[in-house]
């Protein structure tokens, strides 16, 4: 929002004022007419009678110097990095625009680009020194535990225990952990197991393959595949049966089936046939019905006989 200046023009619309092709709300504008869009929101920004928070909406546009006392401790805690040789983009003014990576910039908004940006940053460079503390803390108590250091004062803060590390090994293998529930976890696989046992079956959300289900529905997961394993195993149990059996093979005879003749004698195809037609691309000048009587041209009654098989 334009504010004032000294030395500005009469002829100029008096600040405050919104600038054309602004979208924002103003009171009561939509019950004013006849006037500029200048001119009318600087009638309603200054009218003691419209009803309004009294602030303005928009920023200044002259950058403001930042004075001493509204230096926090934000920007002190930026200030007090350690120097680095390299060329230190993150600083505390950052300058809009900047379109590289700012650590958890995303996390903060709804405020200016530098003060959203000096958050940011400041949030990251805790996170890092806290991490330092603790992984200084971390080595230092590694010192004390095995002897480096001989601290008595820092010995006390510390967690005792009853071993110090590292830890000396009383055998050159360790010997292995068993569970006592891993044998009624995962000793038996599911397709060994009896037909009765009721952790014969699969967990709800497997999704593996499970042999004979793809036919049963209705039921539960865990009851559908104990059915359908039941009936896996069982198959398995009878194809194992019968692998040591002699195979007999039983083949019926071929029986010969009297059909209906293909090429007719008394009568000729069907038009559109499309199968083959003997000497019928040699024909012509009849229908054809006529052209495919007795396509054959059988003559015996020997020869009739034998078309019967065909």
């Amino acid at each position: 929002m334009p504010q004032g200046k000294p030395g500005k023009s009469i002829l100029m619309t008096p600040d405050p004022y919104h600038t054309p092709g602004y979208c924002g709300f103003c009171p009561q504008f939509k019950y004013q007419i006849g006037e500029t869009f200048g001119k009318t929101t600087s009638r309603l920004l200054t009218n003691p009678e419209v009803a309004s928070s009294g602030r303005p909406v928009l920023a200044e546009t002259f950058p403001r110097p930042i004075t001493d006392f509204e230096i926090d401790d934000r920007t002190e805690l930026l200030r007090t990095r350690t120097q680095s040789w390299g060329d230190q983009k993150l600083v505390d003014n950052m300058v809009p625009g900047y379109t590289g990576y700012i650590p958890k910039g995303q996390h903060y908004f709804g405020t200016g680009y530098a003060q959203s940006s000096l958050n940011a940053i400041s949030d990251f460079e805790r996170d890092q020194r806290a991490h330092s503390r603790k992984m200084a803390e971390l080595q230092h108590i590694n010192n004390i535990q095995s002897g480096r250091i001989r601290d008595p004062s820092s010995q006390r803060q510390l967690i005792t225990a009853r071993y110090p590390s590292p830890l000396k090994a009383i055998s050159p293998t360790a010997k292995p952990y068993l569970s006592l529930y891993a044998e009624q976890q995962h000793g038996t696989s599911p397709y060994k197991m009896g037909y009765d046992n009721p952790k014969k079956c699969f967990m709800s959300g497997y999704t593996g393959f499970v042999p004979k289900a793809r036919g049963l529905l209705g039921v539960g997961y865990p009851q559908l595949t104990h059915d359908a394993l039941n009936e896996f195993t069982s198959e398995c149990g009878i194809v194992a049966g019968n692998r040591n059996q002699p195979v007999t093979l039983d083949r019926p005879g071929r029986l010969v089936r009297d059909t209906k003749l293909i090429y007719p004698i008394k009568s000729g195809l069907v038009p559109h046939y499309t199968g083959h037609i003997p000497g019928q691309k040699f024909r012509y000048g009849t229908t054809f019905g006529h052209s495919t009587l007795n396509a054959r041209r059988l003559r015996r009654e020997a020869d009739l006989l034998s078309a019967t098989v065909y």
